[in-house]
């Protein structure tokens, strides 16, 4: 019986900007002890993530809540602990997360994989209930990869289901909650959908009209979503941030 080929994750040629590198060592000296752990660390923007922990050397400790094992090489790749995970399991959630201080969700399914309640159990009810958990016991900052256009009154179940989490953990009292809302996510998928396929072939021409809004990288994704963890507003508790404000953010800080 044939086996699965072994995700590969490697620390090397991240671009972090002066930034970023000014901002980790702030972090690491101000606040020294922190952690981290990440849901989704499969997905493609997942993996990013884990790459821009690591590279930050901010956290003494990284736990990669994975469906499969992720070989993960490289600089810091020694802080990495690996765990698999069940979502319905409140109280082993809870037992996981305890410890850490940092959470970067990334979970994700495919509706057209998973068809419209397998979607929802992912998308919506799972990321409540580990969002619920790491609340329950104390995580300080809690970081989302959602969707442009989400919103908890849209007509249309994608958009919808990401809107609803999107509120719900930003009301849960997090000392710092912010949630990324990417367009188009341009990276080397493999399992493509469809739509995605469609979009990709038109969204050069997209771009050329929208050059902020259309679409963004999973690694500028994950830039953002961890230079924000070690540099939080110091005005607001809740933040989101669209497309082109990674991108800003990103450009700014290189």
């Amino acid at each position: 019986m044939a086996t699965t080929a072994a995700l590969k994750v490697s620390v090397d040629n991240i671009i972090l900007g002066k930034g970023f590198l000014e901002a980790a060592r702030e972090f690491k000296m101000q606040t020294p002890g922190k952690s981290a752990l990440i849901l989704g660390g499969t997905g493609e923007v997942g993996r990013e993530v884990i790459k821009h922990l690591l590279a930050s050397d901010a956290f003494d400790r990284v736990t990669v809540f994975t469906r499969r094992p992720i070989d993960i090489t490289g600089t810091n790749s020694d802080k990495v602990v690996q765990k698999t995970v069940d979502f319905e399991n409140i109280a082993q959630l809870e037992s996981d997360f305890a410890g850490h201080t940092h959470a970067f969700s990334c979970l994700g399914a495919s509706r057209w994989k998973n068809g419209s309640d397998g979607f929802y159990k992912v998308d919506h009810d799972y990321m409540l209930n580990a969002a619920t958990a790491c609340k329950k016991v104390q995580v300080e900052n809690y970081s989302i990869c959602s969707t442009k256009g989400a919103d908890k009154t849209s007509r249309f179940l994608y958009t919808r289901a990401k809107g609803e989490v999107d509120d719900e953990v930003m009301s849960m009292g997090f000392a710092h909650a912010s949630v990324y809302r990417p367009g188009m996510i341009e990276c080397d998928r493999v399992d493509a959908r469809p739509l995605e396929r469609i979009f990709s072939y038109l969204l050069p021409v997209v771009k050329l009209v929208f050059p902020k809004s259309a679409a963004v990288s999973s690694s500028t994704i994950a830039w953002s979503m961890v230079f924000d963890a070690l540099k939080p507003s110091e005005t607001s508790k809740s933040v989101i941030f669209e497309n082109s404000d990674m991108m800003n953010r990103f450009e700014k800080n290189q």
